[in-house]
């Protein structure tokens, strides 16, 4: 019987990360601890505490790394996502996101008897649900109001929609109101600086307002949270915010670091290796969207570590690199870093992780293909 990938990867802990099998996913813990302790030194010289998101690594072995740096929790995009953060530790859990069936809020309710999992609300239909689910359950949902801060995407439009679905909470049993939150997610690239810290002051003064709005019409606002890996840094100063889920930044990858400007290091990378070296300056390498992704906006990868060789195409299995006056060989192996980590991730089982060229860590992405 052949073993599982796995018992395969675990073969090669202690070996040089030249022996893995490409294309393979592979983290630099060192920078990937590196990049979360920046994240929460930053974060807490701001005041802020940090719940990073969960939806590029997905996985419960990372976030517990994240919290031993000073992570309050974790954010998942998803239901299915909390379910595996949660059975794998993490007792404090944000769902940044609605659910839209009683099945789900069912679930979610399930979820309370083993951790603090909070769920995103901006209708009176989910707090029916949520209601329902929680009483049958015998425990408590803790929620946030989501307040559409600019992405016309989900939450409330307005300070008293916001305070009205306040007001409902706090007089329905099973639920309790845990906080209100907003993402400025159409501004992580705005450029220059000063316009990106304008158009997030302007974007999280609705949340501000909302937040504002509540406490005075009597509810009180314990949590506050927003921003991501583009925009920690533009509104870490904003007042009346608490937390930030800035959680991509751990691994980095070439969206945040040239369109975003952060200035984090690349610890995610795929490992490569040339099949091919072709005329007028052209090498293939053994991976291509399927294994880097590919997202319409996003730039190609890029090549680390090889000045002068860059990306030119990605097909479904190849991925063709342009070569100017180097020379690449057949064999020769070539990191990439991707695009963007959540386009890459979701496609793998497994990170290798490595410290200082040797294998250290196989770390499996139970999240993955986790969407409902």
């Amino acid at each position: 019987m052949t073993a599982p990938r796995s018992d395969v990867f675990a073969e090669l802990i202690g070996g040089p990360v030249s022996r893995v099998d490409t294309p393979a996913a592979l983290l630099d813990l060192d920078l990937f601890d590196r990049n979360a302790a920046h994240l929460h030194r930053y974060l807490a010289e701001h005041g802020r505490t940090w719940r990073p998101h969960a939806k590029a690594h997905k996985s419960p072995e990372l976030a517990r790394r994240q919290m031993d740096v000073g992570a309050v929790g974790v954010t998942c995009a998803k239901l299915s996502e909390a379910e595996v953060m949660v059975a794998g530790g993490i007792r404090d859990v944000l769902i940044a996101n609605q659910l839209g069936t009683l099945a789900k809020w069912q679930r979610a309710a399930a979820l309370q008897r083993d951790a603090h999992v909070i769920v995103c609300v901006d209708d009176p239909v989910h707090l029916r649900w949520a209601a329902n689910a929680a009483l049958a359950a015998d425990v408590a949902i803790p929620l946030f109001i989501e307040v559409d801060v600019g992405m016309r995407r989900a939450g409330v439009t307005s300070d008293q929609d916001a305070v009205t679905l306040a007001a409902a909470i706090t007089a329905t049993p099973g639920i309790e109101l845990a906080g209100l939150m907003g993402y400025e997610g159409h501004l992580p690239a705005v450029w220059p600086w000063a316009e990106k810290v304008s158009r997030c002051a302007d974007a999280l003064g609705r949340l501000i307002s909302a937040v504002r709005a509540v406490r005075a019409a009597g509810y009180p606002v314990d949590i506050v949270s927003s921003g991501g890996t583009g925009t920690f840094e533009a509104t870490a100063d904003l007042p009346v915010l608490t937390e930030c889920q800035a959680g991509g930044g751990c691994m980095m990858d070439r969206f945040y670091e040239e369109e975003c400007h952060v200035d984090l290091a690349p610890a995610l990378t795929l490992l490569t290796t040339t099949i091919s070296v072709r005329p007028a300056g052209r090498a293939v390498v053994d991976a291509g969207f399927k294994a880097l992704g590919r997202l319409s906006g996003f730039p190609l990868p890029r090549v680390l570590g090889r000045p002068g060789v860059t990306v030119a195409a990605l097909s479904a299995e190849h991925g063709t690199l342009a070569l100017g006056e180097d020379a690449l060989h057949v064999g020769d192996q070539v990191h990439l870093v991707p695009s963007y980590s959540d386009g890459m991730l979701f496609l793998h089982d497994h990170l290798i992780g490595h410290r200082k060229g040797l294998v250290t860590d196989i770390i499996a992405l139970l999240a993955r293909g986790r969407l409902t």
